[in-house]
């Protein structure tokens, strides 16, 4: 029979399962679907609104007719600290432990005591000469508090964690995975409330970046120019987008000051890595998140970056259901985080 594994993000505007079997010749697409997220989410510490979201989930794995318990969940890049430390010369597991404590000091604003420290050797290299010795490691920081919450929360919802991860390293295993053919990509995840950037070479996620400039801050902007309410700016975002040849090109005038703030963004991890890695740079950007689907924004990106942009897809190498394939395009790339979580190996 079958290994079923289940991915369960949980955003701040929806929460989204992907239920995958695993057999001999890869993975199958069993089950999918969403939920809006009962506001304020997890932003709150109540246990009101805790068992809100709780029972939300649990409507969700009804319909969706889940029926395993143990779930992968993604920590937003929000809650948690990612870094790659590239700066350490060659140095042993042993040595590594103590090195990165105190690299992380650099970058974590909390006690070390309070959050549950992990990461993973990208590269390790030793030359004769000590001056081309390095260790490369990509720390991940997760507060212990907003681990207990999200512990409390599956509980609540009658689930048992397999394991937690962070958005990026999940949406990193289903767009780029291991294979060792696709190009060093640039990873764009448009969330609600950030940007995640994350330059990714051989499955390997190399450099990160976050920004708050996400999906709220431009359906704000319209809502302002326009004088409209959320949910009107909303429509409009996903109707006219980065289309310039739309209402007077309104929307894409007020939408283009924020939009440039991602390019730029998105140039300088590209200039980052080209700098510490120059034999090879990024190829490509793949967009990914709610916000990706907006229109016109892929040829936007493209023309201000000079590389090929796509949206998402991390269903291609996932077997699914003739019937069902159509309707999983236009929602792609929201399931991203998901579909990852789902491939997580134990």
């Amino acid at each position: 029979m079958a290994k079923i594994l289940v991915g369960l993000d949980i955003g701040s505007s929806s929460v989204k399962v992907v239920s995958l079997a695993k057999e001999s010749k890869g993975y199958k697409l069993v089950s999918l679907g969403a939920v809006p997220t009962p506001q304020p989410g997890l932003i709150s510490d109540s246990d009101t609104d805790l068992e809100a979201v709780a029972a939300a989930i649990k409507k969700l794995f009804s319909v969706t007719k889940i029926e395993e318990k143990r779930v992968v969940v993604a920590l937003p890049e929000s809650k948690v600290f990612t870094r790659v430390v590239d700066e350490l010369p060659y140095l042993t597991d042993n040595e590594l432990s103590s090195a990165i404590r105190y690299a992380a000091e650099e970058f974590i604003p909390m006690p070390l005591a309070d959050v549950n420290l992990n990461w993973q050797v990208l590269l390790r290299f030793n030359d004769k000469d000590a001056k081309n010795s390095r260790t490369v490691v990509l720390v991940v920081a997760s507060p212990k508090n907003a681990v207990a919450k999200y512990i409390k929360l599956l509980s609540l919802a009658g689930l048992e964690p397999r394991a937690l991860e962070t958005e990026t390293i999940a949406m990193t295993r289903s767009l780029a995975g291991n294979n060792p053919f696709s190009p060093s990509t640039l990873i764009i995840q448009l969330g609600v409330n950030t940007t995640d950037l994350a330059a990714v070479s051989k499955g390997l996620i190399w450099l990160t970046r976050s920004i708050s400039t996400g999906g709220m801050a431009f359906t704000r902007s319209l809502a302002q120019y326009f004088n409209f309410e959320l949910s009107q700016a909303e429509e409009y975002k996903k109707i006219y987008g980065m289309n310039e040849d739309q209402l007077e090109g309104k929307v894409f005038e007020t939408l283009k000051p924020l939009m440039d703030i991602v390019a730029q963004e998105s140039k300088r991890v590209i200039q980052s890595f080209a700098a510490k890695y120059p034999q090879d740079p990024i190829k490509r950007v793949v967009l990914s998140g709610g916000g990706a689907k907006m229109p016109g924004l892929v040829v936007y990106l493209a023309n201000n970056l000079g590389l090929e942009v796509q949206e998402a897809d991390p269903w291609y190498s996932i077997e699914k259901n003739a019937l069902l394939a159509p309707k999983l395009s236009p929602v792609a790339p929201a399931y991203s985080v998901a579909v990852g979580l789902a491939l997580r190996e134990d």
